[in-house]
């Protein structure tokens, strides 16, 4: 998102229940499975960005600019013209290529503001969960 986690920077970033809550959400290794350190009442913001996503990738053909629909519309032709080109008068059409088309969501949480923010450049990174660490040791989050 355009928008960043400030507690990455937050000294609260270890012990905190309202960034406990993001790493939950994001099903991350928590900091701690027991935060000590409540948000004042009202606090923080919590940004929620929600995508409708599906499972291929919907780019694969830079040059096509046609809305998505229209491209498998199409493939669904070509598909359905093979399929009948093979099959026998008694059989099934079947087309070599399945598609997913259901939707899934994609829920990105991000606290943009906090009462209780108290500046500490990078704590998050020096105190990442070693879950983590040992997947990517240079993992630097947005």
């Amino acid at each position: 998102t355009n928008l960043h986690c400030i507690c990455i920077n937050c000294k609260w970033v270890t012990s905190c229940t309202a960034y406990h809550f993001v790493e939950s959400k994001h099903e991350q290794p928590h900091m701690t499975e027991t935060p000590t350190f409540e948000p004042r009442e009202g606090s923080p913001t919590i940004h929620v960005n929600i995508r409708n996503i599906r499972t291929n990738n919907d780019n694969d053909d830079s040059n096509d600019t046609r809305p998505v629909w229209d491209r498998i519309w199409d493939e669904h032709e070509q598909e359905t013209a093979k399929a009948e080109a093979s099959a026998s008068s008694s059989s099934v059409l079947v087309g070599e290529t399945k598609y997913d088309v259901s939707p899934q969501i994609s829920y990105e949480y991000d606290v943009v503001q906090c009462e209780d923010f108290v500046y500490d450049q990078d704590c998050w990174i020096r105190n990442m969960p070693e879950e983590i660490k040992r997947v990517n040791p240079n993992f630097v989050p947005p």
